[in-house]
C-alpha cells in the first residue's frame, strides 16, 4: 500500500499490490457490476440518517469512483475523495463534481497532515480491505473536529464466501471477512469516538444466491 497521501493527477498508475491491481482493472466498468448496483440504495439511506450540512466537509475514505461522494457534494462545501488507487479517482474526477477532491493515498498518512479538518468521514465497504482497522479508526478520530461524525458502512461478519473463493478474496485484498459490531466499537471508543450504534442498512445478493446484510455505523468524536 502507498504510504503517502498526494493530489490525484488524472493518469492512472499502476500498482505492484494484487489488491490494489485489481481494483485499478476494475475501475472502467466498477459502477456496472451487479455488487455496484445494489449498492446505489445506500447514499440515500445513509444521508436519511447522518444529515449533512451546507456548511460541512467531508471526507469518502476508500471513495472508488464515488458512490458516496458524488450523492453528498451537492450537499455539502466540499469532499475529499480519498483512494488507493488512481484509476477509480480517475472515473471520479471524469464526473465533473466542482467541489470533489481526490487524493491518492493511505488515510493513516494522510491524517497527520490534517487534523481537524472534517465534519464527517463516510465510507462503503471499505474497511474490510484495510489491514490495520485499529490505525484507521485513529486516523478517523484524528481527522474529525469535536463533534465531527462517522457513517461507515460495511459487511456484518460472514464466512468469507460474500466474495467468492479463497482464491478470489486473495485477489481482491479482503483482510476481513466483515465485522462483529462490539469488535469495531472497541476499536472507534479507544479511538476517541463516542455514541456508536450499528443498524442495518441494505444486502447484498451475490452469485451464489445469498443475501449477505451490511451495517450503517455511527457515531462522533467527543
Amino acid at each position: 500500500m502507498s504510504t503517502t497521501a498526494t493530489p490525484h493527477a488524472s493518469t492512472p498508475s499502476s500498482s505492484s499490490n494484487p489488491s490494489s491491481a485489481h481494483f485499478d482493472q476494475s475501475a472502467a466498468d466498477w459502477d456496472q457490476r451487479p455488487t455496484s448496483q445494489q449498492l446505489v440504495v445506500v447514499p440515500p439511506r445513509l444521508m436519511a440518517q447522518v444529515p449533512f450540512g451546507a456548511e460541512d466537509r467531508v471526507l469518502d475514505l476508500g471513495a472508488g469512483t464515488g458512490l458516496l461522494a458524488t450523492a453528498i457534494a451537492p450537499q455539502v462545501a466540499h469532499v475529499t475523495a480519498i483512494d488507493m488507487s488512481a484509476p477509480m479517482l480517475a472515473v471520479l474526477d471524469a464526473k465533473g463534481h466542482a467541489n470533489i477532491r481526490t487524493v491518492l493515498g493511505d488515510v493513516a498518512q494522510y491524517s497527520k497532515e490534517h487534523a481537524g479538518q472534517y465534519s464527517a468521514i463516510v465510507s462503503c465497504m471499505v474497511l474490510h480491505h484495510i489491514p490495520d482497522t485499529e490505525e484507521t479508526f485513529r486516523a478517523i478520530a484524528e481527522l474529525l473536529q469535536p463533534g465531527g461524525r462517522i457513517a461507515l458502512v460495511d459487511l456484518f461478519a460472514e464466512d468469507g464466501t460474500f466474495h467468492g473463493t479463497p482464491e478470489e478474496n486473495a485477489e481482491k485484498g479482503v483482510l476481513h471477512h466483515g465485522f462483529e459490531p462490539q469488535a469495531l466499537q472497541a476499536l472507534a471508543s479507544e479511538a476517541g469516538l463516542v455514541d456508536i450504534a450499528f443498524q442495518p442498512i441494505a444486502e447484498v445478493q451475490q452469485r451464489n444466491g445469498r443475501a449477505y446484510p451490511l451495517f450503517l455505523m455511527t457515531g462522533h468524536r467527543r
